[in-house]
């Protein structure tokens, strides 16, 4: 057990009011980790909010404790001791104003994390934050149940893009095997994540994969969704989770680029890589982060000079 560990251990036991935060624009692992960690609280009888910036996803909705994630909070944010920061590689990441004068603890997996917190644990070489937590959950030597362990497993499986990803280690597979014999199904859990889609949704797929392009040298796909489309099949962000896998499918892809139009000249990009090209790297020079395989950045321009500026340090920093 690392001493950091043992010291987030120490607070938890330490001070009885948590604010738990994560990025804007949830996904599996941010979600999970974070009810989890409140299930883990609320068993060591302590109080606990969290607050995030946007709703949680509807394919998330079938989590234990997902009423628990609030978008406001009415008391004062000063009023909590700690802040447990989850998943999260910068505080700019959350969208949030945050509270000061409070004790910030930060627990992240990312390659680029600005160790923001007064307590940092940040390591890389877990597969996810809920990965994380569960080594916390063991530290703390409380009851493992289904609330945590679907949470929990639910960060592992979708970080890991259903243990596909290279982030996928044997302790991974073997937290997710402990889980399992606690009582989680993961049947169902991917049923809930992968298989509830609507007509429009597959639309929008799509329409989607209508619109990826190649370099000339193929090492390179994206998809490019504007506005419009967004409109058109009154899809949100969200129902793109996904999307910017589909062209690592074609064999000579190395990069996988996925971009999405938030307002005139504004774009969220998401960055894919099939191991030979480090993404957090590339998104790193645009402000943004992530994982050596998996980043994302947020550019600002015509989608033209988006792409090239985006397309001209992808081969600048890749050996292809």
């Amino acid at each position: 057990m690392s001493d950091i560990i043992k010291q987030i251990a120490e607070w938890i036991k330490k001070y009885q009011h948590f604010l738990i935060i994560s990025h804007e624009g949830g996904d599996g692992d941010s979600i999970g980790s974070q009810l989890a960690l409140a299930f883990i609280l609320n068993k060591l009888q302590k109080e606990f909010f969290i607050l995030n910036k946007d709703p949680i996803p509807n394919i998330y909705n079938f989590l234990p404790g997902a009423e628990w994630i609030k978008t406001q909070i009415d008391k004062n944010l000063e009023e909590y001791e700690v802040v447990f920061f989850l998943d999260c590689g910068s505080m700019e990441r959350t969208g949030l104003s945050l509270p000061q004068g409070v004790q910030y603890i930060n627990i992240d997996h990312h390659l680029n994390n600005d160790q923001f917190g007064h307590l940092n644990w940040v390591n890389p070489r877990m597969s996810s934050t809920s990965e994380m937590i569960y080594h916390l959950w063991h530290t703390l030597s409380i009851p493992m149940d289904v609330s945590i362990g679907e949470n929990l497993y639910t960060g592992l499986l979708t970080d890991t893009g259903c243990f596909r990803y290279s982030n996928t280690s044997s302790q991974c597979l073997h937290i997710a095997g402990n889980l399992i014999e606690a009582g989680v199904d993961p049947s169902r859990v991917a049923s809930q994540v992968y298989e509830r889609k609507s007509s429009s949704q597959l639309l929008f797929l799509a329409s989607a994969l209508s619109n990826l392009k190649l370099t000339e040298d193929q090492k390179i796909a994206y998809i490019y969704l504007g506005k419009d489309v967004f409109q058109r099949y009154g899809a949100t962000r969200e129902d793109t989770e996904g999307f910017v896998n589909y062209p690592l499918a074609i064999d000579s892809v190395e990069v996988a680029l996925l971009f999405k139009e938030v307002s005139k000249d504004f774009f969220k990009i998401s960055f894919r890589s099939k191991g030979r090209v480090n993404v957090a790297a590339i998104a790193g020079v645009f402000n943004g982060g992530g994982h050596y395989n998996a980043a994302g950045a947020k550019i600002k321009g015509s989608f033209i000079s988006v792409w090239n500026r985006v397309s001209k340090v992808i081969y600048e920093q890749s050996s292809f």
